[in-house]
């Protein structure tokens, strides 16, 4: 597995861990749930600034739920 594939994965792996759809990500990051859906199943690889988008987006989901 690539790193880019790692990446993919653990990002799915904590969304899945704190119970986060992908379209929730996508709102958040401001990118299509095809997208992430593409990135997932290898159809596509994420550009630098994509993925990044994707990853702080989860993250403020999951700081955004602590509070709750």
């Amino acid at each position: 597995m690539d790193y880019t594939a790692h990446a993919i994965s653990e990002l799915y792996a904590v969304a899945k861990h704190h119970n986060i759809k992908a379209y929730e990500i996508a709102n958040e990051a401001g990118i299509t749930r095809v997208t992430l859906s593409n990135w997932k199943n290898k159809r596509s690889e994420p550009m630098l600034g994509a993925y990044l988008a994707a990853f702080h987006a989860l993250e403020r989901i999951i700081a955004a739920k602590a509070v709750d």
